[in-house]
């Protein structure tokens, strides 16, 4: 048993049960076709809602678990293990929810987030513009003040479940701007199904299939007034509020899938024999064994550290962005040294490591590269 697990709660062994039945019994048997078909996989989106999955960190009286943050990575971790998509899906859907939880009022709070919590309602964050990338103070997209509400004109990219959201969180830039105020703020958009002048494009990606991301058009998207999220100009407090949990969640992903690629490893190395002896009992496979092992664990203990500290309302953009990267790299590290211990078989599709390595590299880019977060921790560091 590791630190970590000595000092887990009642309630984190909790979620993690729930986590585990839900990986074993729903996931599991879905995670392979949704990797084929690339479709986005609602009823696993629900059916998580009703393992609690989704509300962790949703108070009860929305019907949440009123988890910790703690508990929160320790079931992404696990489902991860299992399907990278999907753990990413609910990562989107999460931090799509705690804006409204935190800047909302009563009405939006009540009216949206039980369905949310459920499954029965999907989550989006849009922020990213194509020539622009997530700097608010660059953002082109712009929401122009009606006398009963706004219309939005602007281009979106990369937000995690676009268009098949049903909730739609729109950074934009009010047209005209208070004198007060020269921020961004925003903006709750319903599905492109539901309004006109909302389309979206789906991009392919690499890895991660059945996560959906690509490209919102809005050309005249008209929302009522009560559509603000917040504050005029709180855009970017609210984008912003949640970056450490978010890049700490990020981390806990690429927990799960550095894990899974792991097992895989050792399991085959044991197993497989070459030359009249296990593969595993060759010096160059233990040397990567025993660096898998020794970057997954030290990534681990840097992503729980930022997520024991959030979960204490101690959250750190030093630590957090540390454990991103860390983890980032420690699942990109696994995957393709896994990859080499089961030599030719490795690179072959009808194996999940290949899926492995392409879904954990993209973790060293969503988020804020890897790049961003070495820089972040050393201007940090040097009190820059």
């Amino acid at each position: 048993m590791t630190l970590l697990e000595r000092a887990l709660s009642k309630e984190h062994h909790d979620v993690l049960d729930r986590a585990e039945t839900f990986t074993t019994e729903t996931l599991a048997p879905r995670a392979e076709e949704i990797e084929k078909t690339r479709e986005f996989p609602r009823d696993v989106v629900e059916a998580a809602g009703d393992a609690g999955l989704l509300g962790i960190l949703i108070p009860e009286e929305y019907g949440g678990l009123g988890g910790d943050f703690v508990s929160y990575c320790l079931a992404l971790e696990r489902i991860a293990e299992e399907s990278g998509a999907v753990a990413e899906i609910i990562q989107g859907h999460t931090f799509a929810m705690l804006p409204i939880l935190n800047f909302g009022s009563d009405e939006q709070r009540e009216r949206l987030l039980p369905k949310m919590v459920a499954g029965e309602s999907v989550g989006a964050m849009l922020l990213t513009e194509p020539g622009a990338g997530s700097s608010p103070t660059e953002l082109q997209t712009v929401a122009e003040a009606t006398d009963d509400g706004y219309h939005i004109y602007g281009e979106k990219s990369f937000g995690t479940n676009a268009g098949v959201a049903d909730v739609h969180l729109v950074v934009a830039r009010k047209r005209p701007q208070p004198e007060d105020s020269h921020g961004v703020s925003v903006f709750i958009v319903p599905s492109p199904e539901d309004v006109e002048g909302f389309t979206f494009e789906r991009g392919e990606y690499l890895g991660m299939h059945g996560h959906v991301t690509g490209d919102a058009t809005f050309e005249d998207v008209a929302v009522d007034a009560d559509a603000l999220l917040g504050q005029i100009g709180g855009g970017f407090r609210i984008a912003m509020g949640t970056i450490d949990m978010a890049r700490t969640g990020l981390g806990a992903i690429g927990l799960g899938i550095g894990r899974a690629a792991f097992d895989e490893a050792v399991d085959y190395a044991g197993d497989r024999e070459q030359g009249g002896k296990a593969v595993g009992e060759y010096q160059a496979v233990q040397v990567l064994v025993a660096e898998m092992d020794s970057k997954l664990e030290s990534a681990r203990n840097l992503v729980y550290d930022s997520a024991i500290r959030i979960a204490d309302g101690e959250g750190d953009t030093r630590v957090s962005s540390r454990a991103k990267f860390t983890a980032s790299d420690a699942a990109e590290f696994c995957a393709r040294n896994a990859m080499q211990i089961f030599g030719g078989k490795g690179y072959r599709t009808d194996y999940p490591l290949e899926r492995y390595y392409r879904d954990a590299r993209i973790l060293s880019i969503i988020g804020g590269t890897s790049e961003i977060q070495k820089t972040t921790v050393a201007s940090e560091a040097l009190g820059l």
